[in-house]
C-alpha cells in the first residue's frame, strides 16, 4: 500500500510539473488564410507628396505647388493647372525644355507618375 501511495504520488507530481510546464511555453496561434478571393491592394510607399519632394518639384514648384520666382527658376502654380493627369504625366516625362522644366523619362516610373499627378491634380489644386 506505501508503495502504491508514493508512485500515485509520484504520478501526480509529474503530471502536475507538466501541465505547469506547458502552460509556461510561449503558445502559438495559426489560422487559415483565403487565397484568391480578394482584390489586392497596393500601397504606394510615401505617396504623392514624398515623391513631389523625392524628385525636387519643390525646387522650382514650392512646397505647397504655387510656383513662382525661386532658387530653381520660375516654376508654374500647380495649383491652378488646366492640364489632366495624362497630360501632367506626359509634361513630367517629356519635360518642357524651353521653359525650364526637365524631362524625367526614364528616372520615375510609371506608378509614381501616376500617383504625381493625382497629387497635382488632387491635393495641391486650389479649393
Amino acid at each position: 500500500m506505501k508503495r502504491f501511495d508514493t508512485t500515485g504520488r509520484n504520478l501526480l507530481l509529474a503530471a502536475l510539473g507538466t501541465v505547469c510546464l506547458w502552460s509556461g511555453l510561449p503558445q502559438t496561434a495559426s489560422a487559415e488564410t483565403e487565397t484568391g478571393d480578394r482584390e489586392e491592394i497596393i500601397v504606394p510607399r510615401g505617396g504623392g507628396r514624398a515623391a513631389f519632394e523625392k524628385f525636387g518639384c519643390t525646387t522650382c514648384h514650392m512646397g505647397d505647388g504655387r510656383g513662382g520666382q525661386n532658387e530653381g527658376g520660375y516654376g508654374a502654380d500647380l495649383r491652378i493647372t488646366k492640364l489632366s493627369e495624362a497630360e501632367l504625366v506626359q509634361t513630367i516625362i517629356e519635360g518642357r525644355a524651353g521653359k525650364g522644366m526637365p524631362a524625367f523619362k526614364g528616372i520615375i516610373d510609371n506608378d509614381t507618375l501616376l500617383t504625381l499627378a493625382r497629387y497635382i491634380k488632387n491635393d495641391l489644386r486650389l479649393k
